[in-house]
């Protein structure tokens, strides 16, 4: 008798256990936090301070020059265009760059870049809440850019 008694204890232990579980497991289903955040255009606006380092393609299939960036980007949400002023470093010489293209931003938080000359191609992801941009280059090899990615911080 005493046996049934510790048997019956632990289903009761055990099946109180799975019911909390699955409380638990299906809380952040209802949470406001847990439900997927849909970003435009609008999501991306103003002032943008830019970091970034990369490698260029010297002289050479296999040489690769250094190269780093700051700049000043300006979203324009309501006619998705970007204006950017650049200051780049490329194995120690500056370049000042004034670029304008077009963006876009998907639902996922998933944005593009283009320059107007359609050849410089940026993509990139909203980070916290839209205060950052996180970006890798994305242009076709003829562009001279082997790899460069970086942050965008709004001012």
């Amino acid at each position: 008798m005493r046996n049934s008694n510790i048997t019956k204890n632990r289903i009761r232990v055990a099946l109180l256990l799975v019911l909390a579980a699955s409380i638990i497991g299906l809380a952040p289903a209802f949470s406001a936090s847990a439900r997927a955040r849909s970003f435009s255009v609008n999501d991306v606006s103003g002032n943008y301070v830019e970091l970034a380092n990369g490698w260029t393609f010297g002289h050479g299939v296999v040489n690769f020059l250094p190269n780093s960036q700051v700049a000043l980007v300006t979203f324009t949400p309501a006619t998705g265009t970007f204006h950017e002023e650049m200051i780049l470093r490329v194995a120690g010489d500056n370049i000042y760059n004034i670029l304008d293209g077009t963006y876009t931003v998907d639902p996922t938080g998933h944005g593009t870049m283009t320059w107007n000359n359609g050849e410089k191609h940026r993509d990139f992801y909203i980070v916290n809440g839209g205060a950052e941009l996180k970006w890798i280059i994305t242009d076709p090899p003829t562009t001279g850019v082997a790899s460069n990615s970086g942050t965008m911080t709004r001012q």
